[in-house]
């Protein structure tokens, strides 16, 4: 069984219901048992609250945000509404975001008005109340990013109280950086040392180090990429360690890697799986539905061995584009033009849709029944902070491009046929200028997270969304239509039920 949060509890506090699992049983308490009062009195009872949180952790639904850019292509109807122009007030993907991410900043609220009650030492309060603050500092970020101005809420709201006035998107971000800087510092204790899946230090600063990556970009402001590079800097000095393999970083040997700064757990026990397997791969495995595919855009993304984009390589043959490429191509995708034997477990493609082979677990025996982690931070992602905000500083370095390098290499490990490397070699400094080597590092974010759902925040800030999303997906053949309309999709338009609940919010321009 997985090295993990020992004793995990699901709790949520909606609709009068108060549930709570572990990994050996589980129970059901109605809210009419258990009074609040009664349930403050241990420290047990604060750790079943704050796990609580952990169920809004992403989880491998996340790669769905992929298909909001060009790099995939979604079968389900959620992604497909926006994707092809349909967004509107009533999309479930904006329903779902705005009321998810309230219910999270509810929960924090509900345990930050009440831990107070158990009586723990101010040491053990504030590591508690640090991974509570990281998810509704979290929450209200991602409410911001998509909708704009938002109500911040830091107190329990009573029914006559949902009228919240909105925020202004500035404040609202000052406070969601003040709150992970409070949380920085109540999870700095030299006692707390949690286990695997749970919130740390290192997972804050991986946090907004993003955040201020993602920010900077939109500002064009200096000072937060500065930022942003100096946390990924510390992270990087923290003991973490790129795995050794590429592709087992994405299946269950990877779990517990020293790569990995946060992961969303998913435990193997009964009743407690998902089905990426099944969304991913082909009709060949498992009776796959290939829900979420890769296009073509993403293969094209793919530089030669040396790092040269296809469209000028000499290398490169169309009717042979596995050959010659960055290695991590035949570790994300399935080359369409051959059956693959992947350790025992065939893939067929169906002619239809391309077919991811990163995150695929090849000994998965039965359909649905994946209990792959799901990766939030990695130290992969934080290298690419540090090396895009220091490059629009102060433009390319040799240190930067040595963790693009870092990263290649990686990718070549033991990523031959049989299972030996493949010699990546080098990129060189000589003759990059900041832009050139913008356009490298930001063809290094796609390819090398790509499936792991955050690269929509990537296309937003470099406001290329208006660009790629008004070209066809492609797979094999042409798939969807997509239409993007700017600005006004840049921003997300307030749900239509919470309009009519709050008169104190303001439609978003265009909707």
């Amino acid at each position: 069984m997985k090295n993990y949060i020992k004793s995990i509890y699901v709790l949520i506090f909606a609709f009068g219901a108060l549930h709570s699992c572990t990994e050996d049983d589980i129970t059901k308490l109605p809210v009419t048992a258990l009074s609040e009062d009664a349930f403050w009195n241990s420290e047990d009872e604060v750790r079943q609250a704050a796990n609580a949180l952990y169920g809004s952790l992403s989880n491998v639904g996340q790669i769905e945000w992929d298909a909001l850019t060009e790099i995939l292509f979604s079968q389900s109807g959620a992604s497909v509404e926006i994707s092809t122009g349909g967004i509107n007030p009533g999309s479930s993907l904006v329903n779902s975001l705005w009321t998810g991410q309230y219910a999270t900043i509810r929960d924090a609220n509900w345990f930050m008005e009440n831990v107070g009650k158990a009586g723990l030492s101010d040491t053990a309060l504030a590591q508690y109340l640090g991974q509570v603050r990281f998810f509704r500092a979290w929450a209200h970020y991602k409410l911001m990013y998509q909708f704009g101005d938002i109500p911040v809420v830091t107190k329990l709201l009573a029914i006559n109280e949902g009228q919240v006035e909105p925020t202004s998107r500035d404040a609202v971000l000052d406070f969601v950086l003040s709150e992970l800087d409070q949380s920085l510092v109540e999870l700095s204790s030299s006692n707390y040392n949690p286990e695997y899946g749970r919130i740390t230090k290192w997972a804050v600063m991986a946090l907004k180090s993003r955040i201020l990556l993602y920010e900077g970009t939109l500002a064009s402001d200096n000072s937060m990429l500065t930022e942003s590079a100096d946390l990924a800097s510390v992270i990087m000095s923290g003991g973490f360690g790129l795995h050794e393999s590429y592709t087992e970083l994405f299946r269950p040997e990877g779990e517990g890697s020293s790569e990995i700064i946060l992961a969303r757990v998913n435990a193997d026990l009964e009743g407690r799986y998902h089905s990426l397997g099944q969304w991913l791969g082909p009709i060949s495995f498992h009776a796959s539905w290939t829900t979420y595919s890769p296009t073509k855009a993403l293969v094209e993304r793919y530089p030669d061995i040396n790092g040269e984009d296809i469209s000028t390589s000499p290398l490169y043959d169309s009717d042979m584009p596995f050959i010659n490429r960055d290695p991590r191509l035949n570790q994300t995708i399935f080359n369409w033009n051959e059956e693959v034997d992947y350790e025992g477990s065939m893939f067929v493609n169906n002619g239809t849709w391309l077919n991811f082979r990163k995150w695929i677990d090849p000994a998965e025996t039965a359909e649905q029944r994946s209990h792959i982690d799901f990766i939030v931070f990695r130290l992969g992602e934080v290298y690419l902070n540090y090396v895009e905000a220091m490059n629009e500083v102060n433009g390319p370095s040799q240190d930067l491009l040595d963790l693009i390098n870092g990263l290649r290499t990686r990718g070549g490990k033991g990523a031959a046929a049989d299972g030996s490397d493949i010699i990546v070699p080098p990129i060189a400094l000589a003759g990059l200028t900041k832009e050139t080597f913008r356009d490298i590092i930001r063809r290094e974010r796609i390819i090398e997270l790509a499936a792991e759902g955050i690269l929509y925040y990537d296309y937003h800030r470099w406001k290329l969304l208006d660009e790629t999303m008004n070209e066809p997906a492609v797979g094999i053949v042409p798939l969807e239509d997509r239409t993007f309309t700017a600005p006004r999709d840049y921003v997300w338009p307030i749900p239509d039920f919470e309009l009519i609940n709050n008169p104190k919010l303001k439609q978003n321009t265009g909707y």
